[in-house]
Order: structure tokens, then sequence, then C-alpha cells
């Protein structure tokens, strides 16, 4: 796997018509990322990051991206290098139980409800969750689960706001997005479960920029 950071340029029009549109970049992403060998579809995790005073492009791929269009059109292509792209597995593999990261999470926290009357198959009613006390124990809850432990007084949500845009230029069903950007520090408590969590994301609206975890010692945080 391979994670690749762009830098985006926030003079220009399209980058901010982008920003507002997650399927924008959600389909530049795709575009970038060729093919695997298997024939069943991979998925590319990717993520906004806001560091004053530059906005980052982060994506987690399978594949080694081609980042020149996404470049072009929203970044400077001008740059060299322009992009840059890490083999994931030397994190990876660099991973053991009881080690103390720091990490930064966007996240679509919602919870599920099931509604009388819906039927067994009935999939219920997603609601957001809004408060920063909800987020976080949407995300203390699953941590076990995750591979990896929390304190509450070591993480927080640094940002919330509402996503809504058409999936589709000016046309298609509206989509609602509460998101929320996590940051903090965690212990990895199960190897295996943490690599699922970091190479197959988190929650849900992966498509559209959620998801994605990334880690790394202290001082190495700056940028994803």
């Amino acid at each position: 796997m391979y994670l690749t950071r762009i830098a985006l340029d926030l003079n220009r029009r399209e980058t901010l018509r982008a920003l507002a549109s997650p399927h924008v970049i959600h389909g530049a992403v795709e575009s970038s990322v060729p093919p695997g060998e298997s024939e069943k579809r991979e998925r590319n995790l990717w993520r906004i990051d806001y560091l004053e005073p530059n906005c980052y492009l982060l994506v987690l791929s399978r594949q080694v991206p081609n980042m020149t269009a996404i470049a072009t059109q929203f970044g400077y292509a001008q740059r060299e290098p322009a992009w840059e792209t890490r083999c994931y597995q030397t994190l990876l593999s660099k991973l053991h139980a009881g080690q103390a990261l720091r990490f930064r999470l966007r996240a679509n926290p919602v919870r599920s409800s099931c509604i009388e009357n819906e039927g067994a198959n009935g999939r219920g009613r997603v609601y957001a969750h809004v408060t920063v006390e909800q987020q976080k124990q949407w995300l203390y809850s699953r941590s076990e689960g995750l591979g990896f432990a929390l304190d509450d007084q070591t993480f927080t949500v640094v940002h919330t706001e509402w996503k809504k845009f058409r999936k589709s230029r000016g046309f298609g069903n509206e989509v609602s997005l509460r998101i929320a950007d996590f940051e903090g520090r965690l212990q990895v408590t199960n190897v295996e479960l943490f690599k699922h969590a970091l190479t197959q994301g988190i929650g849900r609206a992966k498509s559209y920029g959620c998801g994605l975890l990334t880690v790394a010692r202290e001082r190495e945080l700056s940028g994803g």
C-alpha cells in the first residue's frame, strides 16, 4: 500500500469548488490510481488536511497513484516534486502492541436506529452525532474493536461541521454529512485489528473523504 500527500492550491477556483463537493475529489482520486490485478474493486481512502497555511490531499491506495491530473487541476503542478508517495508497509511492519502514537482521523460519526414496521430486513434510519461529546463517545466505543485504546483526556474533536453537496454537478440527491476531525494519542492493543483499521478505514462515507486514520510518532504527525 502507498500513502500519498499532495498540496492543493486554495487560490484556484477549481480547487475551492472541488473541496465543496467531495464527490469531485473522489472521482479525481479514483482516476489517479491504476486498477490492481484483482477483479474486485479496491477501495482507496482519502482525506483533506488543513495545516495552516497549507491544504493537503492524502490518499491511501494499494497501487502507486499518478497525481499529475490532480496537481494540474487543483494543486501546484510546477513544484518539484508536486506530490510525495511513501510505501505504507514500512509503517505497518513497525507496529506492536503497547505502542503509543499520535493520530488524526476524519470520520462521519453516526448511529443507526431501526424503525417499527420496516421488517426484518429494514436498514433503519441513520442519525448523525452532532455534539463533540457524542462524537468522542462514538470513537471511544469502537476503539477496542479497532485495535487501540483511548483515554478521554488524550484525544479531542478539533473540528466538526455539516457537509452538504449533490452527487453530481447540479443534479442528483443532496448528501448531508456530519464530519468530525479527531486528533490525539492512542495505544495499540491488537496489531492485526489496528492494521485493518489503518488500511480499510473507519466508519461510513469513505468515498467522501472520511475514515482515513493516520498515525505517527509525536514529531512526525505534521502533514499526516
